[in-house]
C-alpha cells in the first residue's frame, strides 16, 4: 500500500511540474513550422475541448470523429506536424492548452465556469491515476494555480481574453454553456469565424452524431478496439458535460472560495449569476 501511495505522488508531482516547461513549449509551437493560416482551438483543461475537437474534426473534414484519430486533423500541439489542411488557405486547426502566443493568428478559445472546471478536473486527474488527495484539498490547490501545470484559471482566461490575437480581432471566444445550449447555432459561428460557410444541414448531422450519448459510445467503442488513455477504466473521460451542476457538488465554502479567488474574471465572462442548477 505504501509502494503504490508513494507511486501516486509521485504521478502527481510529475503532472504538475512547471520545471523548464517554457521551453519545451516553445519548441513545440516552432517545430511544426507554423504559418499564418494556421488557427489554435485553445482551452484550459477540461472546458468542452475533446467536445469541440470532435464537433470541428467532422465539420471540416466531413469523417466521423472518433477517439484517437484527432491528430490527423484536430491534433495537440505537440502532435500538428503532419496534420491535414483542413482551413482556407491550406490552414490547420491545432489544439492546445498552453498560455504561449507566438504572434497573431485565430484563436478558438473555449472557457467553462471555473466551479464546473474544478469538479471535471478532479475526476480527470483520478481517472489519470494521479489521484489528487481529497477534493477539498483539490479546491485549494485549483484556486491557487497548482493543481496542474496551465496554472489559475484566471490568468489563463486573462492571457487569451487580452492578448494579441484578441487585439487584432483574431479572438473568438465560446462559452462551454453556449455551446450546451444551443450546439448548432455555436459551431456555425466558430466555423465563419474559421473561414467557411457552414451548411446548417452538415451542422445538423454533425451535433447530431456528437452528442453526449454518441460521444460515449465512441469512448465505448474506442476502449474496445483498445483505446487506452487513463489507468482508472471505472472513470470516464466523456463526463455528463452538465451545465451549473456545480451548486449540487460544491459546499458554499468551496464556492466561495473560486469566487473570492477568480471574482473580477468570473465577472467579466458573466458567470457570477450562475447560481442555479442545470437546466
Amino acid at each position: 500500500m505504501k509502494s503504490q501511495q508513494l507511486a501516486s505522488v509521485l504521478r502527481r508531482k510529475r503532472f504538475r511540474s512547471r520545471l523548464a516547461r517554457r521551453p519545451v513549449v516553445w519548441w513545440r509551437y516552432k517545430a511544426g513550422g507554423l504559418t499564418n493560416a494556421d488557427a489554435f482551438l485553445v482551452s484550459y483543461p477540461r472546458s468542452g475541448t475533446t467536445w469541440m475537437r470532435f464537433l470541428l474534426y467532422e465539420a471540416l473534414t466531413g469523417e466521423d470523429a472518433g477517439f484517437g484519430a484527432m491528430r490527423r486533423a484536430v491534433p495537440s500541439i505537440n502532435k500538428h506536424r503532419n496534420a491535414a489542411h483542413v482551413l482556407h488557405g491550406s490552414g490547420r486547426l491545432i489544439q492546445s492548452h498552453e498560455t504561449f502566443s507566438d504572434g497573431d493568428r485565430r484563436i478558438v478559445y473555449v472557457v467553462r465556469d471555473p466551479r464546473s472546471v474544478v469538479i471535471s478536473e478532479y475526476k480527470w486527474q483520478r481517472r489519470l491515476g494521479i489521484e489528487p488527495g481529497s477534493f477539498d484539498r483539490f479546491v485549494k490547490d485549483f484556486v491557487r494555480g497548482r493543481s496542474n501545470p496551465w496554472g489559475a484559471w484566471d490568468r489563463h482566461a486573462t492571457f487569451w481574453l487580452d492578448g494579441q490575437p484578441a487585439r487584432h480581432n483574431h479572438l473568438h471566444v465560446v462559452k462551454f454553456e453556449d455551446l450546451r445550449l444551443d450546439t448548432e447555432r455555436t459551431l456555425a459561428e466558430v466555423l465563419r469565424f474559421l473561414g467557411t460557410d457552414p451548411d446548417p444541414q452538415m451542422v445538423h448531422r454533425v451535433v447530431t452524431n456528437n452528442s453526449v450519448k454518441r460521444m460515449r459510445e465512441k469512448e465505448d467503442q474506442a476502449r474496445d478496439k483498445g483505446w487506452r488513455a487513463s489507468a482508472r477504466s471505472d472513470i470516464r473521460f466523456v463526463d455528463s458535460g452538465s451545465v451549473g451542476g456545480w451548486s449540487e457538488t460544491l459546499t458554499d465554502a468551496q464556492a466561495a472560495t473560486i469566487e473570492r479567488r477568480f471574482g473580477p474574471v468570473l465577472e467579466r465572462l458573466g458567470y457570477l449569476s450562475a447560481r442555479s442548477g442545470a437546466p
